[in-house]
């Protein structure tokens, strides 16, 4: 792991709990940073977010693959990058995600239970940008946030 100046750099192996160690690395950096509490809550949840749908969905819950976060502070902004070498989604997919409606559970409808797509709607709502930009097998979420 290097923080060193104003940037974060790590490579993670994918795991069921990976998420959280990256998040607190990242957390121990941002605040050197000298973050605010909130900004870095928000963060987190969606540092959590990503890194689960890589290990979900990108590598089908497959131990050991490679996980990639980066993460710099300039001014004012946060920006976060998260690769993974799995499984992709389209552009289309990604922007779809973004831009869903979050559909409230109902006890009386499993239906609306699931959690499936509820953390792109949690990073549209906490993030000012989110992108994915992919080459090839690698596919980078950047995440920026004013903080």
């Amino acid at each position: 792991m290097t923080s060193e100046g104003h940037a974060f750099s790590n490579s993670y192996k994918s795991a069921i709990d990976i998420s959280r160690v990256a998040a607190n690395d990242l957390k121990e950096y941002w605040l050197s940073r000298n973050l605010s509490d909130d900004a870095i809550g928000e963060l987190e949840l969606c540092v959590v977010e990503l890194i689960n749908n890589a290990y979900e969905h990108a590598y089908e819950s497959q131990d050991g693959e490679p996980i990639q976060v980066a993460s710099r502070y300039n001014e004012n902004k946060v920006i976060v990058d998260i690769i993974h070498f799995g499984d992709g989604m389209s552009k289309a997919e990604f922007q779809s995600a973004l831009e869903a409606d979050f559909i409230e559970p109902d006890p009386e409808d499993p239906e609306t239970w699931t959690t499936s797509g509820r953390g792109f709607i949690i990073l549209a709502a906490l993030l000012d940008h989110v992108e994915l930009t992919q080459e090839g097998d690698k596919n980078t979420f950047t995440l920026v946030k004013t903080v």
